[in-house]
C-alpha cells in the first residue's frame, strides 16, 4: 500500500515537472519539448549517479 502511495505520488511530482517543460515550449513545437524532455532526462540521471558516488 505505502509503495503504491509513493508511486502515486512519484508520477504526479513527474507530471509537473514536465508541464512546467511543456508550458515553457509549447509555442516552439512538439519536437523541441521532446528535445527538452530528453534533456531534462538525462540531466536527472546524472544527478542520481553523482548523488551515488558521492
Amino acid at each position: 500500500m505505502a509503495n503504491t502511495a509513493l508511486e502515486a505520488e512519484y508520477e504526479r511530482a513527474k507530471r509537473a515537472q514536465y508541464e512546467t517543460l511543456t508550458t515553457h515550449y509549447r509555442e516552439i513545437g512538439p519536437a523541441s519539448l521532446l528535445a527538452a524532455l530528453i534533456c531534462a532526462h538525462r540531466l536527472n540521471e546524472s544527478k542520481e549517479k553523482q548523488a551515488r558516488a558521492a
